[in-house]
C-alpha cells in the first residue's frame, strides 16, 4: 500500500469567493456547495467507525491496514476542518445547510442499531462515492476550468485525496471478516439516503438563490440536464462506476487511476502543505 499523505491547501478562506464561483454558472457553483456542506458530518462518522473496528484488530497482521487507517484519518479530518471554513462562507453568504439534522439523526441512529462491521460497510458504500466522484473531478478538468483558483484548488486536492485513500476503508472491512453480501446489501440504502441528502440540499441551494423562479427554471433545468447526463455527464459516471461495486471481485483497487491523482498533485504541489513538514 502507498503511503497516504496529509496535506493542506494553502487557501485564505477569510478573503472569501464569489457567490457563482464556477465561471458564473449557479446550478454547477451548488452542486460542489451542497457536497461541501455535506461531507464534513460524513467525515466524522467514517472516522469514529474505522477508530471502533481498529480496536478489535490484530495489526501484526496488518501493519499496512495501519497505516492506511492512519493516513485515511489525517486527510479526512483536514478534509472537514477546511469545508467547515468553506461552509462558513456560505453561511454568510445566506445558505443554509437544510439536512444537518437530518444527518445527525441518520447517524445517531447508526450508531445505536448496527454492529461495528456493518457500520463500516456503510462506510466503505459511501467512499465508493467520494471516489467515483473525485475521479470524475480530475477526469473532467473542464468541469472547474472556469472556476475561481483557490475554489478549483480545494475540490482537485479533495479529489485526489479521496483517489489516494480510496481503498482504506475497504481493506480494513474484508480484513475485520467483512464479506460480499453484507456491504452489498447496505449499499443500496446508502446510494437512496446519498441521493436524497444530496438532492433536497442541492434543491435548496437553488432556490434560495432563485434559480426555480419561473424566469430562470428553464435554463436551470438545461444546465443540470448538461451537468448530470449532458456527454461527459456526472450522472452516466456515477451509474456506471456505482454498478460496479456489486461485483464480489471488486476492489477499489481494479480501476487504477493513480497517474490521474499523481499528475494533479505533481501540478499543484506548491499550493499544498504536507503535515508534518
Amino acid at each position: 500500500m502507498a503511503a497516504i499523505i496529509a496535506r493542506v491547501p494553502l487557501i485564505e478562506w477569510q478573503k472569501g469567493f464569489e457567490r457563482h464561483w464556477n465561471g458564473g454558472n449557479p446550478v454547477v457553483t451548488h452542486a460542489f456547495n451542497a457536497l461541501s456542506f455535506i461531507l464534513p458530518m460524513f467525515e466524522r462518522l467514517f472516522i469514529d467507525v474505522d477508530l471502533e473496528v481498529v480496536k478489535g484488530l490484530d495489526f501484526s497482521l496488518h501493519s499496512e491496514i495501519k497505516s492506511g487507517v492512519k493516513g485515511f484519518i489525517s486527510q479526512e479530518s483536514i478534509h472537514s476542518n477546511q469545508h467547515h471554513q468553506y461552509n462558513a462562507v456560505l453561511q454568510q453568504q445566506g445558505f443554509d445547510n437544510v439536512v444537518h439534522s437530518y444527518i445527525v439523526s441518520l447517524h445517531e441512529y447508526l450508531q445505536r442499531h448496527f454492529s461495528p462491521l456493518t457500520k463500516l460497510a456503510v462506510v466503505c458504500g459511501y467512499e465508493h462515492y467520494t471516489a467515483i466522484l473525485g475521479n470524475y473531478i480530475l477526469s473532467n478538468p473542464q468541469v472547474l476550468k472556469p472556476a475561481q483558483p483557490d475554489m478549483a484548488l480545494v475540490w482537485g486536492w479533495h479529489s485526489a485525496e479521496e483517489m489516494e485513500h480510496k481503498a482504506v476503508c475497504f481493506d480494513l472491512y474484508q480484513a475485520a471478516g467483512g464479506g460480499w453480501i453484507r456491504r452489498v446489501f447496505v449499499f443500496l440504502p446508502v446510494t437512496l439516503n446519498f441521493t436524497f441528502i444530496f438532492s433536497r440540499l442541492y434543491l435548496s441551494l437553488l432556490y434560495r438563490d432563485g434559480c426555480l423562479k419561473p424566469s430562470r427554471l428553464f435554463k436551470t433545468i438545461a444546465w443540470l440536464v448538461k451537468l448530470f447526463f449532458g456527454g461527459d455527464g456526472v450522472g452516466w459516471h456515477i451509474i456506471g462506476y456505482g454498478l460496479c461495486y456489486l461485483s464480489p471481485r471488486f476492489h477499489p483497487w481494479r480501476q487504477d487511476n493513480r497517474d490521474k491523482l499523481h499528475a494533479w498533485l505533481t501540478a499543484n504541489h506548491v499550493h499544498l502543505r504536507i503535515v508534518g513538514e
